[in-house]
């Protein structure tokens, strides 16, 4: 049986868990942050709205360059709800791979850790 009710765009699903399921975890890094699935909403959103107002248009690609984390989960969130094509980089990755995936994707932004900010 398909469960026809689930398939939806990223931001329906993340507003109905936000709505349903407000103050339930919905992820939480190695590191011990966590973010609620209302917060998530809230903070995916807000970076959304960001990235179409610097100009991102549909499907132009959106460098991810930051380690395995909340702001990780809400920068992929972000970018899918504002039409981006997410593009993962490493963050363990040196100079040489980092170019050339930016290169290689045509990256239009990239959302970057401080670590990475002098490259």
């Amino acid at each position: 049986m398909i469960r026809y009710e689930l398939i939806a765009p990223v931001g329906e699903l993340l507003r109905r868990h936000a709505t349903e399921r407000p103050e339930k975890t919905a992820f939480e890094d190695a590191h011990g942050a966590s973010i609620t699935y209302a917060e998530l909403y809230k903070k995916s959103a807000a970076l959304a709205v960001a990235l179409q107002s610097y100009g991102l248009d549909t499907d132009d690609r959106i460098a991810i360059l930051l380690p395995n984390s909340v702001d990780w989960v809400v920068s992929c969130m972000a970018i899918t709800r504002a039409d981006g094509v997410s593009v993962p980089i490493s963050h363990d990755a040196v100079e040489g791979e980092i170019r050339y995936r930016l290169e290689d994707a045509a990256c239009k932004a990239i959302i970057v850790s401080t670590h990475h900010l002098p490259l």
